[in-house]
């Protein structure tokens, strides 16, 4: 969140004036208790409202299943021992010649 140069020099006003009385001010005993249940009362930050939001939720719901068949898919690949025989990609892996898409799909 940006702060403007204004709203940054207030807090630090406060903080120094704060940290300048802070002998002066008694805290007591039950401070730890009381800074907590102002943070609870304070409730939960608004979070932007976005179009993309339910599909960041699609998105990582999806993410182990999509890694777990990019495992199980490379295996099997590796286990049936699957290289690229064929004459285009021996072309394009040694370099021999260079293809363009017209030539690739048979155009």
């Amino acid at each position: 969140m940006p702060v403007s140069k204004i709203d940054l020099n207030v807090i630090l006003k406060r903080f120094r004036r704060a940290y300048f009385k802070k002998e002066a001010d008694p805290v007591g005993d039950k401070w730890p208790q009381d800074v907590m249940r102002r943070i609870r009362n304070l409730g939960p930050i608004e979070s932007p409202k976005t179009i993309l939001i339910p599909f960041e939720q699609l998105f990582w719901r999806l993410a182990p299943a999509a890694c777990l068949m990019i495992l199980l898919l490379t295996t099997v690949l590796y286990r049936m021992e699957i290289v690229p025989d064929t004459i285009v990609f021996q072309v394009l892996i040694n370099g021999e010649e260079e293809l363009t898409l017209s030539q690739l799909v048979g155009v």
